[in-house]
């Protein structure tokens, strides 16, 4: 009996040692991001065999550049704010933390990343609808992509309008939750919220964007009759049940459609999509542009995505980040990006 009772006693023991060494703060965290708490030799070696993936992009050798040229002008980036320089050091300072694989995946899509369009979506009555786009979004390479909340007076009227009890939409309020539909697309997209249409058609203008809005009414155009290679766009899609506001129609500067030849009227809201992006680039609207600065902004915000400990990381480097910049949650329509 004695000698059961030392064996566990042992056993015990050993057990508590190991669950200690794994709840070690020093010890390197794997699961699901990139690894950190190597030793300062580890790191050396890391780097010597994994050198920072932004020197092997083919527009130089960012992130050092912080010029910014002609074509650049006109395009809002994440943060106008950030120091070029300091978002560089920052990129420097998360690389080695960062697996080659996963670097060289980032840098890729960087640099096949478009501001010249992007998409946004006025009041989606289900916002699952419009998280579901967003994998469609980032593989045709759009970056930003904005949102218009919805209202207790907008569901209202939607209601009337299909002769249901209005009383019902008292129950609207904002929903905490994560954007499941999205699987993952919306870590990697900046998504920005408005309070009105006219908030966000005012904000898109100030960035340079003319809006186009889907649009089945009169007047509006198909959309191959657009030259969406001539200038930047915004093409913003509206509610599923009632399409775009009059507000968003009035100040839209074009409304656009996708010519049918069924007996169906509409597309569902992620083939519709789809369907424009298809359109927007086969005429050229869609093609490569980020600037350098915008680039690395994207890797390190990226990269903090990967890395656990970023944060402290950056601190202990000395990099010094617009606030916004440091941000890598936020939440549109109540849904968390995280």
């Amino acid at each position: 009996m004695k000698l059961y009772a030392m064996m566990f006693a042992v056993a015990h023991v050993a057990a508590l040692r190991a669950s200690r060494r794994l709840c070690s703060p020093r010890r390197a965290v794997t699961l699901g991001r990139q690894r950190v708490g190597a030793s300062d030799e580890e790191r050396r070696v890391r780097e010597a065999q994994a050198p920072l993936i932004a020197e092997q992009w083919e527009y130089g050798e960012e992130p050092f550049d912080d010029q910014t040229g002609e074509d650049d002008v006109g395009f809002a980036l994440v943060s106008a704010s950030a120091s070029a320089a300091q978002v560089a050091a920052g990129v420097r300072a998360l690389a080695p933390y960062v697996s080659p694989e996963r670097k060289a995946a980032f840098v890729k899509v960087a640099g096949q990343r478009t501001a010249h369009l992007r998409v946004a979506f006025e009041r989606p009555s289900n916002p699952a609808n419009a998280w579901a786009c967003l994998r469609t979004i980032d593989a045709f390479g759009v970056q930003d992509v904005d949102v218009v909340k919805d209202t207790l007076e907008a569901r209202v009227e939607r209601a009337k309008a299909r002769g249901v009890d209005s009383g019902a939409t008292v129950q609207h309020r904002t929903r905490h939750r994560k954007m499941h539909a999205a699987m993952g697309a919306q870590k990697w997209l900046t998504l920005r919220e408005h309070d009105a249409p006219g908030d966000l058609v005012d904000a898109l203008h100030a960035a340079g964007y003319k809006v186009a809005a889907t649009d089945l009414g009169p007047g509006s155009q198909p959309i191959g009759d657009v030259d969406w290679a001539a200038e930047p766009y915004a093409l913003v899609f509206g509610n599923e049940e009632t399409g775009i506001s009059e507000d968003l129609r009035t100040r839209a500067d074009v409304r656009v459609h996708l010519p049918m030849r069924g007996l169906a009227e509409s597309l569902n809201l992620s083939v519709s999509v789809g369907a424009c992006l298809a359109h927007v680039a086969a005429a050229g609207g869609l093609e490569p542009d980020l600037s350098n600065e915008a680039k690395n902004e994207l890797l390190l915000r990226w990269y903090m995505l990967s890395v656990r400990a970023a944060e402290p990381l950056l601190r202990r480097a000395g990099v010094v980040l617009d606030a916004d910049l440091l941000r890598t949650k936020s939440t549109v329509l109540g849904y968390s990006t995280r």
